[in-house]
Formats: structure tokens, C-alpha cells, sequence
């Protein structure tokens, strides 16, 4: 039994390690990347001013009743464009956001990137307790319920950072026959993994303290 729960246990923390690696190593290659640009004389001042106005939107089309393929790419296969409705794009638009939505949006990349170290921390405490046969304790359910609360909050400060790129994007891009959308620009892994430790912390939690009730009562 114990090999199961470990089992899951460490499918749980590659999820919550992808989560982590994932957002770091698409900063470091925006920071990498940008980092290059910016000191290879090769490159013009406009592609580099292109580079640091990149901008990754999401795109949906606005009449879904009537044509959905509305654009057309080029198949390399078949030699012919095919229809085709674009999903997300990266782009190079000036948002000129003011300074309190740039610190806003660094200071809440960073907030996401330590809430989600700090959950990766307390659910490898939790595995290492649960190994050591010390499972069903006050500590763990304030593990599992610090941990659910960090995911919920990661998952709020990708909400609104996805939210704030949006809102500065909308004022100066458009495409004709497409609305901008935050779909698939924020996951919902962490807050469903936030939300059901915090369900098993309950469970946990009600599970001691009808132990100690009857504890007292014998």
C-alpha cells in the first residue's frame, strides 16, 4: 500500500516540478534571449525593439455559428493552403504599460515562481513524513493546507498576470474576425492540485479529531 501512495506521490511532484521548470525556462530564455539580441551589433535597432515588445496572445474566433476556418496556411506536404483558424500567436506590439503594470506583472511572475518552490518544499516534507509511517498528525494537515493555499495563489497570480498582458495587449492589437481570449494562457493544474489538498486536509483534519474525541471519551 505504501508503495502505491509513493508511487502517486511522486506522479503528484513531477506534476508540480513541470509547473515550476516549465515557467523558468521560458523566462530564461525570454531573459537569454533578449540578453543575446541586445549585445549582437548584427541585429537591427528595429528587431530588437520588436524583441522586447514580444507578446504572446490567444485568439478565438469571434463568429463560431458561421465560418470557423477563416484564415489559410500553407501545407509544405501537400504543396496547397488549407483552412485554418489561429490559435495563439507571438507578436511585437509596443503596449507602452506604465510603470506600476510592469512591476505588477514582474512582482507577480516572481510571487508564482516562490508559492510554487515553497509547495514543491512542503509536499516533499509530507512524502518524507508519510515514509516514516507519521501521517495522521496536526502537522501534515497544516502542510497539505499551506500547500493547497500556495497552489490556489499561484494559480490567482497567473490568472491576473494573464489578465493585466491581456488588458495592455487589447488597447493596440486586434485581428480582423478574432477576439483576444486568456484561454489556454493560464492552467488550471495548480488549482486543482491546490484545491484538492486542501480537500484532504479536511478529510485529515476530521479524521484526528474524531480520534480524539474518542480518545476522550475512553
Amino acid at each position: 500500500m505504501k508503495r502505491r501512495l509513493n508511487i502517486l506521490c511522486v506522479i503528484v511532484l513531477l506534476v508540480l516540478s513541470y509547473s515550476v521548470l516549465e515557467t523558468t525556462y521560458y523566462v530564461g530564455m525570454g531573459v537569454v534571449t533578449g540578453f543575446r539580441k541586445g549585445f549582437n551589433e548584427a541585429v537591427n535597432k528595429k528587431e530588437k525593439e520588436n524583441l522586447s515588445n514580444m507578446q504572446v496572445v490567444q485568439l478565438m474566433p469571434e463568429d463560431l455559428s458561421d465560418v470557423f476556418f477563416t484564415d489559410s496556411v500553407y501545407n509544405k506536404k501537400s504543396g496547397a493552403y488549407v483552412p485554418a483558424s489561429y490559435g495563439q500567436l507571438i507578436v511585437g506590439v509596443d503596449t507602452s504599460q506604465d510603470i506600476l503594470s510592469k512591476i505588477s506583472s514582474a512582482l507577480l511572475s516572481l510571487l508564482n515562481f516562490v508559492v510554487m518552490i515553497w509547495a514543491v518544499v512542503l509536499f516533499i516534507r509530507l512524502i518524507v513524513a508519510i515514509n516514516r509511517s507519521d501521517i495522521f498528525n496536526w502537522k501534515n494537515v497544516r502542510r497539505l493546507r499551506s500547500m493547497g493555499t500556495l497552489l490556489v495563489v499561484s494559480f490567482g497570480c497567473s490568472l491576473f498576470g494573464a489578465y493585466l498582458t491581456l488588458h495592455s495587449v487589447e488597447k493596440v492589437f486586434a485581428v480582423p474576425g478574432y477576439s483576444l481570449s486568456m484561454t489556454d494562457m493560464v492552467h488550471t493544474t495548480s488549482l486543482v492540485l491546490g484545491l484538492s489538498a486542501l480537500i484532504v486536509a479536511e478529510v485529515f483534519a476530521i479524521g484526528l479529531r474524531m480520534k480524539e474525541e474518542q480518545d476522550l471519551t475512553i
